[in-house]
């Protein structure tokens, strides 16, 4: 890892960890500096101010965390096995980082819809997921696992707004146990809503 590559990374973690901290409000510019050890100086050579360093933090996370999950993914045949190791990972991974996306999904609406670029950049990555997931689900409406008269895009977004609000459902509660057997049971339980919906 080049000098350059682990200041950058040395930045974003000492972000993400002030945000599970003190959330998005509070954090400066001069605070990730001291967080990380560096000059503040520094951290402007690779971001232009707090938005930026924000948005990169949070483009990050996601890029790491879908190409985790298409991984997994992809070692599944089954559409229905794709996407419950979909959904588990996608828990998973929620529950490794609980403080940052608690911060992030309780927050939500104060930060990352306050700037233009935020949100347009937060609409596109859920729109690259949620197409991922549609994906899945055309090819299971081929393969006739899934019904044929499923709108498959409609139903990719469900699914990823169904992930995010059983979380919000166990940070309210706080119900979050980062165990495999808990993050099992959700998974089952997020799934099955999914796709059996709640009649008998």
């Amino acid at each position: 890892m080049s000098e350059n590559t682990a200041k950058f990374e040395l930045i974003l973690s000492s972000s993400k960890k002030l945000i599970e901290e003190i959330g998005f409000s509070s954090l400066t510019m001069d605070k990730v500096a001291q967080k990380a050890g560096i000059a503040k100086g520094t951290v402007y050579l690779y971001f232009k101010d707090k938005d930026d360093l924000i948005e990169k933090v949070l483009s990050t996370g996601f890029e790491r965390m879908f190409d985790r999950i298409k991984r997994k993914v992809s070692e599944e045949n089954g559409m229905v096995d794709k996407l419950k190791v979909l959904v588990n990972e996608n828990i998973n991974h929620i529950y490794e980082n609980r403080y940052f996306f608690k911060t992030i999904f309780l927050d939500e609406v104060n930060v990352v819809f306050l700037k233009k670029k935020s949100k347009e950049s937060f609409n596109l990555r859920r729109k690259r997921y949620s197409d991922f997931i549609s994906e899945i689900i055309k090819s299971g409406m081929k393969s006739g696992e899934f019904r044929q008269d499923l709108n498959s895009p409609r139903a990719g977004y469900m699914l990823v707004s169904l992930i995010k609000s059983s979380a919000i459902y166990d940070f309210l509660n706080e119900k979050i146990e980062s165990n495999p057997e808990n993050i099992k049971n959700v998974t089952e339980e997020i799934l099955n809503l999914f796709l059996r919906g709640i009649t008998r």
